[in-house]
């Protein structure tokens, strides 16, 4: 009769070898979809349908590694309103999940090492995603040119962090707001660096939660430091 120690040996075993088959299809998806992405955007003007591959890249994302969503509040959100999402960012199954779960479509504002990945990074780059490599309002001013009548997403701590607390939000994304006149709408996402924690490859089978809260307006007299705490504020009660 084989140990305790032998059958966790076994099981664990059997574990690596789901991690591995869950990243293999995970590349051929991206390689799949992420191809069909770049030749429709040629056609595809407005981006709703190289948009519509990217929510189906991350619903099959989620799908293959066993992560489920649970998306809430999304009645906040007005069809055809432009909004400026802001969210914490603890893992990276914060971005296939906030795909999956925003029904509208938006671009990203993202860190530049993203774009050289390939399939990927050649996808953000054609659709009109805008690489930044820091964080600051000179940087971010070109972004807002090229955002002018899209929804954007920003990580406005600026990397991942741990889930326990979140770190001070950048004034980038506050500044992209004012620039583009759209609501700050914060967005919570829950439990995500419980199961891919920074780091690592293995990804644990669980749920995702992503909590969207009232849109904030971004017009105000307060400063961008101001306008930055408030919603911070905003996405740490969005779990209560």
């Amino acid at each position: 009769m084989p140990t305790a120690q032998g059958r966790l040996h076994y099981y664990y075993g059997l574990e690596q070898m789901r991690c591995l088959a869950s990243w293999v299809v995970t590349a051929g998806a991206t390689v799949v979809l992420g191809s069909l992405g770049i030749i429709v955007s040629f056609v595809d003007y407005r981006g709703d349908i190289t948009h519509a591959c990217a929510r189906f890249w991350a619903r099959t994302f989620l799908w293959i590694h066993g992560v489920h969503l649970d998306a809430r509040g999304l009645a906040e959100l007005v069809p055809g309103t432009d909004y400026v999402f802001v969210a914490n960012h603890n893992s990276a199954l914060d971005i296939p999940a906030l795909l999956a779960a925003l029904p509208l479509r938006f671009r990203m504002v993202a860190k530049e090492s993203l774009f050289r990945i390939p399939f990927l990074g050649w996808y953000m780059r054609r659709v009109g995603y805008v690489p930044v490599p820091r964080s600051s309002a000179t940087d971010l001013g070109e972004a807002a040119r090229a955002l002018q009548n899209s929804s954007i997403l920003v990580f406005p701590e600026g990397t991942r962090t741990d889930e326990q607390e979140l770190a001070r939000f950048r004034k980038g994304g506050f500044f992209l707001a004012r620039q583009t006149e759209s609501p700050i709408v914060p967005v919570a996402v829950i439990n995500s660096g419980r199961l891919l924690p920074r780091g690592k490859a293995w990804v644990n089978l669980g749920v995702v939660e992503v909590r969207v809260g009232k849109p904030i307006d971004s017009t105000g007299d307060e400063s961008l430091a101001e306008l930055a705490e408030r919603c911070r504020t905003a996405v740490a009660t969005l779990p209560l």
